[in-house]
């Protein structure tokens, strides 16, 4: 037996979601490199004994850091990597010219110079389809020429402990032809729980009534319940506030909390008064589609059009907007300062364009529909369950199982970004567990204890 940590490598790492899973599961990092200067300072911060780089992945020579890291071939236990989505993703525009696709290739070289004993390459769904699914028989193919076991498997968070419906594609490699187990879902949804596109959802609320190895899928409310209302602005993302005196905290809440008492990034993105109006006609789980109907039945509440009026409060500076924009908030605040609402006047102010349905407030009772890179941008898809206005950096955090303690470097943008496009953490612990019991059974090696 080897009394020594598991060693690995992260290429394509972001911000280290699937190197935090894997340190928990006893593994060290030695080396991680990903072109995102911002997503490898946050890696680089929350785990500082490894060596990072920068470079792209094309100019990169694998024999070079092998010699580097002073490794013989064989000697690294796992390879870890997820090759850049922009070309596989369904969320977007699926492009098979993208050249980003073919950047998978240069993990197959590292995997042929380094020869682990074990290698992990994460990806979406749509990679499984793409090219007729020619890019994973590439890398089936070539994995097994270098005398590796190959399994393709899909796996959803929500299943493993992280409130959100998030599935993706993984792809496991063994030496010798050997070939590892799938992780086993901690976690479960109720059989008539709707699909992750509904607007609500039917969780198992009563743990006896599931197998003895699952608990409740994790809801929204047991991930961010307990963060402030009041968030900071995007320019104040790095400065940290206490807690709120809360009682009865999740286990979940319990588990990332961080113990200083405080939180960093609770930085929300401003937002005209025309969204902060179609962020109140919303319920939880309701999509921008539900506005119309909502405004029938209920109408504002002279409290929101007061704080309208008055500005702050969350709201951006009106001439901080675009021209267009800024004629849209000047005219809604002109129809509401009559005093009166009339529906169709303000339905006519609240027109997105088109784009009603980007529109979506989380629910409560429910895991969250899966995170996106996008949030950098527009974060209209991830409004708070409760109050009126987008997530913050450090509750898409919570929705990713990132503890509060993990520091995202770069501003506001850069760390939704890199939130958005991270494997979360208990998904990537939860495979680590498999392989680190391939390596201790299989190999006749184990590592030290988990952290």
């Amino acid at each position: 037996m080897n009394d020594r940590p598991f060693l690995s490598i992260d290429l394509f790492a972001g911000a280290g979601g699937m190197t935090t899973g894997f340190k928990n599961q006893g593994f060290k990092l030695l080396f991680a490199n990903d072109c995102d200067q911002a997503a490898l300072a946050t890696l680089s911060h929350n785990h500082p004994e490894a060596m990072t780089s920068s470079e792209s992945i094309e100019s990169l020579n694998p024999f070079e850091l092998r010699q580097t890291l002073n490794l013989r071939k064989g000697d690294l236990d796992i390879l870890l990597g997820g090759p850049p989505c922009q070309g596989f993703s369904t969320y977007g525009k699926r492009d098979p010219l993208d050249q980003r696709n073919r950047l998978y290739r240069y993990f197959l070289k590292f995997l042929e110079e380094f020869r682990p004993k074990a290698f992990v390459m994460e990806n979406v769904v749509g990679i499984l389809s793409l090219e007729g699914g020619y890019v994973v028989e590439d890398i089936v193919n070539k994995a097994e020429k270098l005398n590796y076991g190959v399994s393709v498997i899909t796996l959803d968070a929500v299943d493993f402990g992280v409130p959100q419906f998030r599935k993706r594609v993984f792809i496991l490699g063994g030496s010798n032809h050997q070939k590892i187990q799938p992780p086993s879902a901690t976690h479960e949804i109720s059989k008539n729980t709707s699909k992750p596109d509904s607007s609500s959802y039917q969780l198992c609320l009563f743990p006896e009534s599931l197998d003895p190895p699952y608990q409740p899928a994790i809801k929204v409310s047991e991930a961010i319940g307990d963060l402030p209302e009041e968030v900071l602005p995007p320019r104040l993302t790095h400065e940290s506030i206490p807690y709120p005196p809360v009682s009865g905290l999740s286990r979940y809440q319990q588990e990332l909390r961080s113990k200083t008492g405080e939180i960093l990034h609770h930085s929300a993105k401003r937002m005209m008064g025309i969204r902060r109006l179609r962020l109140a006609l919303m319920r939880p789980g309701d999509y921008g589609t539900e506005i119309s109907s909502r405004l029938k039945e209920g109408g504002f509440s002279r409290e929101l059009i007061d704080q309208l009026l008055k500005g702050g409060n969350g709201l951006r500076d009106i001439h901080e907007c675009r021209r267009q924009d800024r004629e849209k908030e000047e005219k809604l605040r002109e129809i509401l300062q009559q005093g009166h609402v009339d529906i169709q006047e303000v339905l006519q102010s609240l027109d997105s364009g088109g784009f009603a349905n980007k529109y979506r407030r989380l629910d409560w009772n429910a895991p969250s529909h899966t995170l996106v890179a996008h949030m950098a941008r527009d974060c209209s898809d991830f409004i708070h369950p409760e109050f009126d206005r987008f997530i913050s950096v450090r509750e898409s955090a919570r929705l990713q199982s990132f503890p509060d303690r993990y520091y995202f470097h770069g501003s506001q943008f850069q760390q939704f970004k890199q939130i958005g496009n991270a494997v979360p953490p208990k998904l990537a612990e939860a495979i680590a567990s498999e392989i680190g019991h391939f390596l201790g059974q299989t190999l006749g090696q184990r590592s030290y204890a988990r952290n």
